[in-house]
């Protein structure tokens, strides 16, 4: 199989010939410590990673820097948000451009049709259309409200504010929904809907809000992937176990990442949702990749293989995203001994000596 065959195969939770690598996001410090001077998609190549992923499209060339904050420099985005830089890839919103209903009277969503909106992606489909699953990363129906009016203003607009706060999520909803269509149009394989939910304890609302609030719109865009024959992954950090139920009934394929740090065992994950859904995830972004040796790193891909890989429904991944902490050599090594060891068939065996050898040895050459 090619990556494209094998990342479709396991999403549709059918075993594929060996693992398929997945990542969500990969800082450009660790792409550098692993292939100097390469990019993103070089990496991809260099180490026969079998997913691409676009960044946001709602931040392609839209960050517009106009200060400083206690030092950082501030940025406002398309979306009216002021947001500082963290030195990592995601920046912190802080200031929201909706604090009453006049302000939303006045406001205007984004164009999705702006021009170069999906540049990255036309760059990854003129560079892996059908030999890799690319994928482009947009939003579903949390984070543009919750940009619009900061988490506190949506919450708490859910409850005193019901009629006007369905006004902005449906509003951004009809803007996630042409983005899709545009995607798909664009050679989107799949699309990856990265809106968190989440926090460590639970989701950040009620299930009965998410049902009335946010579900209708996840529903919308999994379906306008799908008929444009899209796969459909949902990423949130956070314990969503009370929700899950409700992202398989709104169609979504594969569920990135069960997050261990909130208390979700993608183990338990998989013995429950397996039959209705695929999986990505499964190697800590916190301490192992972070801290650990290699050979430790090792061992724990050998060990998530032998739990997760029978069946099929499982792609290798990160818990988050490989950030700026991350060891390089041990995400070097997550990936070369996912393809060492992952081979259904020979699963947990090395199917390379030479492979096996080159496992945490970096950088490579490009």
């Amino acid at each position: 199989m090619n990556s494209l065959e094998r990342v479709t195969t396991a999403i549709r939770r059918e075993e594929p010939d060996r693992v398929p690598v997945f990542e969500f996001m990969i800082d450009p410090r660790v792409i550098d410590g692993i292939l100097p001077g390469g990019t993103y998609a070089d990496l991809v190549e260099a180490m026969d990673i079998d997913v691409v992923v676009t960044p946001t499209a709602s931040r392609m060339y839209t960050l517009e820097p106009i200060g400083e904050r206690e030092g950082r420099t501030v940025y406002r985005t398309e979306w009216g948000e002021e947001r500082v830089d963290t030195g990592q890839m995601v920046t912190i919103p802080y200031r929201h451009p909706i604090a009453s209903h006049a302000d939303w009277e006045r406001y205007q969503v984004p164009e999705a049709e702006r021009p170069g909106r999906l540049d990255a992606l036309a760059e990854l489909v003129a560079r892996f259309k059908g030999q890799r699953a690319i994928g482009c990363h947009l939003h579903d129906s949390f984070n543009y409200p919750s940009y619009l009016l900061g988490m506190d203003g949506l919450f708490i607009g859910l409850r005193t504010a019901p009629g006007w706060m369905k006004e902005i999520i449906q509003a951004c909803n009809a803007h996630c929904i042409r983005m899709v269509e545009l995607a798909v149009a664009a050679g989107a394989d799949f699309i990856l809907f990265g809106d968190d939910v989440g926090g460590k304890s639970g989701p950040m609302m009620s299930p009965k809000d998410y049902r009335e609030f946010f579900l209708p719109g996840l529903e919308a865009v999994a379906r306008a992937a799908h008929e444009g024959g899209a796969l459909v992954v949902k990423h949130t950090d956070g314990n969503v176990t009370k929700l899950l139920d409700m992202f398989i009934e709104a169609g979504i394929d594969a569920f990135h990442p069960s997050d261990p740090s909130a208390g979700m065992d993608i183990v338990e994950v998989k013995q429950r949702y397996g039959d209705r859904l695929a999986l990505c995830g499964g190697i800590d972004t916190g301490e192992p990749l972070c801290h650990w040796e290699v050979p430790e790193i090792v061992a724990e891909v050998r060990r998530r293989i032998q739990a997760l890989a029978p069946g099929g429904g499982w792609l290798i991944a990160s818990s988050n995203t490989i950030h700026a902490s991350v060891r390089p050599e041990n995400y070097h090594a997550m990936v070369t001994a996912t393809r060492t060891y992952g081979c259904y068939g020979n699963l947990g065996r090395p199917i390379s000596a030479e492979l096996e050898r080159s496992i945490g040895k970096i950088p490579l050459r490009r």
